[in-house]
């Protein structure tokens, strides 16, 4: 089993899985997504046409069928006899069929087997489920059960479906909550429920980072660690069943450094914290309440120091001059405009896409850390996936609106991290600039991140998308002025799209025509820019 073990429950939409994916990037964790689990088998039995009324059939699935689970950049990666499966089971109605495998026996108890042999694979793991606290890992050293109101819960679920542009009924979301809680609390086996020494948390009208803070607090407080910011100690608490701030157990284990021995299991008491009633801001500066969208993290102080984030710190170091030796034997490279890159803070680098190499180009020449986002089909691969990953990359599904990479890429840049993406959605076919997609306003508005556009030009001609191998050539990099989040609230999305695709046919048409090149040929150039024929 995992060193240390720190458990999420609650209902749908309480926002436990949103949670314990960011509390586990708090704390250096493997996040376990059992909901994933349910969701393969459920899509096993659907693709085998089992009848899923029926306990039996579910179970033979389970045997039938081999299930490989492993932890990848904030996500699980799911296979089915080899196969990848983690977008595919992310699929609307394969949710709501969910339920018949939450309530088959035996199918749980082989699920449970399941996660805690995940669980023994890593040091601290995070996980977030119905049952993690009372069945799975009872002798977890945290436990947590976070709860909120049906309506809360309801406007939540709208407002994740409202940001990709899905339709959203709130009273019907509302009433399918209530009927699956009922369904969740009245099954035999694994109901759900809060472990009696669970730590109990209302997030209603509470936002994300809120709620990450105050479990990260009273994880530190368990633990006898001392945390990044105010201890929960110091902040007036309300004292439920007999339970106050002064008998509570202070006597837990200290959480030890990477470099020491196992971590102590330290239960923690019963408690409820009413964190809408601590520290409740006036109405006047009371922050939204929480949506799966909105992801936030901590950051008024940095990270606690890890020995694995100082690897990775060095790793990244190590790859990005080793790219820039392959950049100076391969290409003649030239980077214009590094002072438009931000320092520090927020920004997003938006850029054309020529070739697979673009961002290696993009990154040699910035000096600081970026975080990478990389369709999610070239993370299957068994050498190149976990490469691309050790360097900050985040897969993507490019096919439909992928909701977890959006709040990875969110919590990144709220944590004031450079990310560098590409919102053609894909390479170019002829080597002009195709209109940027819409949906990457979302991140600039969520997380208060500038623009810096960025100019590929050459990539195209060394590796284009016919070619199986790139050939050696000239290749320029040109950084653009910094859109300011000021400028990007004046702007709706399709007009930030639109913006940018312009500006960036405007440096290539400019870069172009100082190497002697020919500029390609976008249409009559207006007041704005360049504007682009249709169908090109």
């Amino acid at each position: 089993m995992a060193e240390f073990v720190i458990t999420i429950d609650g209902p749908a939409a309480s926002g436990k899985s949103t949670v314990a994916r960011l509390l586990a990037e708090r704390l250096d964790a493997t996040f376990l997504d059992t909901g994933a689990m349910y969701r393969a088998v459920t899509l096993a039995a659907v693709r085998d046409g089992a009848d899923l009324s029926k306990k039996r059939q579910l179970f033979d699935v389970v045997k039938r069928h081999r299930f490989d689970f492993e932890a990848a950049q904030g996500r699980m990666l799911v296979q089915i006899d080899g196969r990848d499966v983690t977008d595919a089971i992310r699929d609307n109605e394969l949710t709501a069929k969910v339920r018949y495998v939450a309530a088959a026996a035996l199918v749980r108890g082989r699920l449970v087997q399941m996660q805690r042999d995940f669980a023994r694979k890593y040091a601290k793991v995070v996980t977030e489920g119905r049952d993690q606290g009372t069945v799975v890992f009872p002798d977890a050293q945290v436990k947590f059960y976070l709860t909120a109101s049906p309506a809360e819960r309801a406007r939540r679920r709208a407002a994740e479906l409202r940001a990709i542009g899905a339709d959203a009924d709130v009273a019907r979301i509302q009433q399918e909550i209530e009927s699956r809680d009922k369904s969740d609390e009245s099954r035999a086996v694994g109901p759900l429920k809060p472990a009696p020494d669970a730590v109990m948390i209302d997030t209603t009208g509470l936002t994300i980072e809120q709620v990450v803070e105050r479990l990260y607090q009273l994880v530190m407080e368990r633990t006898g660690s001392p945390s990044r910011s105010s201890r929960v100690a110091d902040v007036p608490s309300a004292s439920v069943e007999g339970v106050s701030p002064s008998n509570r157990d202070d006597n837990a284990g200290k959480m030890p450094a990477p470099h020491e021995g196992r971590m102590p299991s330290t239960r923690a008491p019963v408690e409820t914290q009413d964190l809408a009633s601590q520290n409740a801001p006036s109405p006047a500066s009371a922050p939204e309440p929480m949506a799966p969208a909105a992801v936030d993290t901590c950051r008024e102080s940095p990270k606690p120091y890890s020995f694995s984030r100082t690897v990775s710190f060095l790793w990244y170091a190590l790859a990005r001059f080793l790219c820039r030796v392959f950049c100076i034997l391969f290409f003649r490279y030239r980077l214009y405009g590094r002072e438009n890159v931000p320092v520090k803070g927020a920004v997003i680098l938006a850029g054309n896409h020529q070739s697979f190499l673009d961002p290696v180009f993009c990154g040699v020449g910035v000096n600081r850390h970026l975080t990478y986002v990389a369709r999610d089909t070239l993370f299957r691969n068994w050498f190149f996936g976990p490469l691309i990953a050790s360097v900050n990359a985040i897969p993507i599904g490019r096919d439909k609106a992928d909701i977890a990479a959006m709040r990875s890429i969110i919590a990144r840049l709220r944590a004031g991290e450079a990310v560098c993406l590409f919102p053609e959605g894909t390479r170019t076919q002829d080597g002009r600039i195709t209109p940027f997609k819409p949906g990457f306003g979302l991140l600039c508005r969520r997380s208060k991140a500038a623009i810096v556009p960025v100019l590929i030009d050459g990539a195209f001609e060394c590796w284009p998308r016919h070619r199986k191998l790139f050939r050696p050539g000239s290749i320029v990099v040109q950084l653009g002025k910094p859109i300011s989040p000021e400028q990007i609230e004046t702007m709706t999305n399709e007009a930030l799209a639109d913006h940018l695709t312009r500006t960036l046919c405007q440096m290539q048409h400019d870069t172009r025509r100082k190497q002697g090149k020919q500029p390609y040929d976008y249409g009559v150039k207006s007041e704005g820019g360049y504007r682009q024929k249709r169908g090109k």
